[in-house]
């Protein structure tokens, strides 16, 4: 038997805010990124660690200016930093060992974009991209600290 996979369509949830608000119904992708950390200064902890790497938080969402919506919630807390966040890649609400969840703070990035291309569908929406710089390394909460 392989491994359990993580499949987009159990309805992956991302939660910001205090309290946390789910934001799945607005959002087509996300991910959790690194890459290496722009620094001016790298101490010999750094280095020994291999460099500093700095997380992301970076997807897609449809545009809304519906008050409950993420592009809204984008909107209004652009440079929000400290932000709770909570992804349960399979969608529990209870985190374990086999289906954790990734928990930290954030800072929300720019204002999204507004607007599209024209189409003559009607289910064709306008979409924006988004990242958010992580604070610190995600941490995986697998419920063990209660």
């Amino acid at each position: 038997m392989g491994s359990r996979r993580i499949r987009g369509n159990k309805k992956p949830v991302l939660t910001l805010g205090t309290p946390g608000t789910d934001q799945s119904a607005d959002i087509i992708s996300w991910s959790i990124e690194n890459e290496e950390a722009d620094s001016d200064v790298v101490t010999f902890e750094d280095a020994a660690a291999g460099g500093a790497r700095q997380f992301f938080l970076r997807g897609s969402a449809i545009q809304s200016t519906d008050t409950t919506a993420f592009w809204r919630y984008v909107w209004e807390n652009t440079g929000e930093t400290e932000v709770p966040y909570t992804i349960a890649p399979h969608g529990n609400e209870t985190p374990s060992s086999a289906e954790p969840h990734f928990v930290g703070t954030l800072t929300i990035g720019p204002k999204p974009k507004m607007g599209g291309e024209a189409s003559t569908s009607s289910t064709s929406a306008f979409q924006f991209d988004f990242e958010f710089e992580i604070d610190g390394e995600p941490t995986l909460d697998d419920g063990a600290a209660g």
